[in-house]
């Protein structure tokens, strides 16, 4: 019942976000916007895309093994199979289906898999933090942004700095002063109830344990830099060659902002982002580079299939191949290890 009311209010949210994307649109012109498309931009804004799902099995597979990492196939269907299922299934468990292919591929111990995805995550936070803070610094004197503008963007700066900045912090202690992190974190386990206190001290053990690449494998630690750089400079473009594909010139940092802020609209848990991720992009749109509300739609629409389409289709293409029901896809996540 509870899964059944919780997937009922995501539902709901989705049409609710989608209502308000559409609001005073007019279709006719919209799918006119959409026609015209330029299909050499778009089709290098899906390359980039493809490409930085390629660097995303890499540097999985670097940090699973950095001394002999997994086949690559492997690491590939599972990734790609994993952020295929948390577009299509109305509740994300797309790291969990991953954690659990791999598992089921290679043997990986599943715990381990799931503390080098929480690994990426950190390396992508960090990443998105980042390009922000970079967009702000580069736009707060820009003469396009009126002082309104401006004053928001310090203020999405010094959100943005600050978390980036405890984030590089908690890294830091990781990497540098490990024993005293973990103690912090036994205090603050201190206050929660007695049974959430060892799968919090776990998952701390866990999620650490995966930054020892840096220390045990530095060759290996930097080519998962590089590699989270490759990705992020992949994600953020592909906004851009799809704004040139629709004939909208914007300067290239614009990549940063939006690309941002369609992650904050991609954290509301509908199937894929839907609803979330149009709306945040359509209001960013409005908000600082005064589109209008047909070309704010086109331009979200286009932008969201170019970031979701090809692992949708590359990933049902592979759980064909590999003779997966969406049955067994929606239930391979309860996989866990003892």
């Amino acid at each position: 019942m509870k899964r059944t009311v919780r997937i009922a209010a995501v539902m709901l949210a989705m049409v609710v976000l989608l209502a308000l994307f559409f609001r005073n649109s007019d279709p006719g012109e919209v799918m006119r916007l959409i026609a015209s498309i330029d299909p050499v931009w778009i089709t290098i804004a899906f390359a980039v895309n493809l490409l930085a799902l390629f660097s995303r099995s890499e540097r999985w597979r670097t940090l699973l093994q950095p001394a002999s990492p997994p086949a690559y196939y492997p690491t590939f269907l599972s990734v790609t199979v994993g952020y295929m299922s948390s577009s299509l299934l109305p509740v994300r468990a797309g790291d969990v289906i991953r954690a659990a292919l791999m598992k089921r591929q290679t043997g990986a111990r599943f715990s381990s898999s799931i503390a080098t995805v929480l690994t990426e995550r950190v390396l992508d936070l960090i990443s998105i933090l980042g390009m922000l803070c970079w967009f702000v610094f580069a736009s707060t004197t820009d003469a396009a942004f009126s002082a309104e503008q401006r004053l928001l963007l310090r203020s999405v700066g010094l959100v943005s700095g600050s978390i980036l900045a405890a984030m590089l912090f908690f890294v830091v202690g990781i990497l540098f002063a490990t024993a005293s992190i973990r103690r912090l974190h036994v205090r603050l386990g201190d206050f929660l109830p007695h049974r959430f206190r060892d799968p919090w001290m776990h998952f701390f053990d866990t999620f650490t344990s995966s930054f020892r690449i840096a220390a045990e494998h530095p060759a290996a630690f930097v080519k998962v830099i590089v590699l989270t750089i490759v990705t992020w400079a992949c994600l953020a473009s592909q906004f851009w060659f799809t704004a040139r594909a629709m004939a909208h010139d914007l300067p290239f940092l614009s990549s940063f902002l939006m690309t941002g802020v369609t992650i904050v609209g991609l954290m509301i848990p509908t199937p894929g982002g839907v609803g979330g991720f149009h709306k945040a992009c359509q209001v960013a749109l409005m908000q600082f580079y005064a589109f209008g509300i047909d070309d704010s739609v086109a331009l979200a629409v286009v932008f969201h299939i170019v970031g979701t389409a090809p692992v949708v289709v590359i990933g049902l293409a592979l759980v064909a191949r590999e003779g997966l029901t969406w049955g067994q896809l929606s239930k391979i996540g309860e996989t866990r290890e003892e």
